[in-house]
């Protein structure tokens, strides 16, 4: 996963993928692992997490989700941007959310804000996505990527789509 994280990190910052295969290729870098960071990288990735978070889903076997989703409270008229997200064969709206912590501890991130102030704003955020038509929200930390089996599990159960074969 660390990889992955390392891909996205390069394209989102303007190498193409294909400058970063040739020069694994003449590194001799080229095997089935890379090959999926390749096939799956994200120049979109708005944190080192996001990367692995991807790469967790797609090795617990789930189908790509959609990426940095939009969507507009129609209560507010708030815009929130998802990290990732899957519609079911039913309809439903699944998202998975990455959490990092540093949002809750870093002065920058906070904005002014006291923790309180910031755990507010995710309820908020939170309700907003459900009016908006999100039906389940399911809240990630790196903790959860190294347990696999857990993952799966918790996506499962909320009816995130497995990838065909």
């Amino acid at each position: 996963m660390p990889a992955m994280e390392v891909m996205c990190w390069a394209l989102r910052n303007g190498t193409s993928s294909t400058e970063i295969i040739a020069c694994a290729t003449r590194e001799g870098l080229l095997n089935a692992p890379a090959q999926s960071v390749f096939r799956f990288a994200m120049p979109f990735a708005e944190n080192g997490g996001e990367p692995r978070a991807f790469a967790a889903m797609i090795l617990c076997g789930f189908a790509l989700p959609a990426p940095q989703v939009e969507f507009t409270d129609p209560q507010t008229g708030k815009r929130y941007r998802v990290d990732f997200l899957w519609r079911t064969r039913n309809g439903r709206i699944v998202v998975v959310e990455f959490d990092g912590l540093v949002k809750y501890r870093d002065p920058q991130m906070m904005d002014g804000r006291t923790l309180g102030g910031v755990i507010d704003d995710e309820r908020e955020r939170s309700e907003g996505l459900k009016r908006a038509g999100v039906d389940v929200i399911v809240r990630i930390r790196m903790d959860d990527l190294h347990d696999l089996e857990g993952l799966k599990q918790r996506l499962a159960g909320t009816g995130a789509p497995l990838r065909r074969r």
